[in-house]
């Protein structure tokens, strides 16, 4: 067994790594988005097609990141109810309306805007 190799997914360089039959990957998110690289027809259905746009990180203290609460994630592909919200150390006010996230890897993500119910 090769102790070196690359991710089905994303390519990154493994040492070691998780399994799932010849076909190794560097996270949960890898495999899920290799399994299954897009919305399902529910989550489309539940969306539009606008995005979130990207996050923001400044020496680890500022900047906007992902948050998700409860379990309102896909049964079936994995994707998340998310919102990005404005961080100085802590959460501190939401940026963005509820969009469905799904990783494609570890820090790159898909995301499509729910619909206002």
């Amino acid at each position: 067994m090769a102790m070196f190799g690359k991710c089905a997914n994303c390519s990154a360089t493994l040492i070691g790594g998780g399994k799932e039959g010849e076909v190794r990957f560097c996270s949960d998110q890898c495999r899920n988005f290799h399994a299954h690289p897009g919305f399902c027809e529910q989550c489309k259905a539940e969306t539009t097609a606008e995005s979130m746009g990207g996050t923001f990180t400044v020496n680890l203290v500022f900047g906007t990141r992902l948050m998700a609460w409860g379990s309102e994630a896909c049964p079936r592909w994995h994707s998340r109810v998310m919102r990005q919200w404005l961080w100085i150390l802590i959460p501190l006010i939401p940026v963005s309306a509820k969009h469905r996230v799904l990783y494609q890897t570890r820090t790159r993500y898909f995301s499509r805007k729910l619909k206002i119910a």
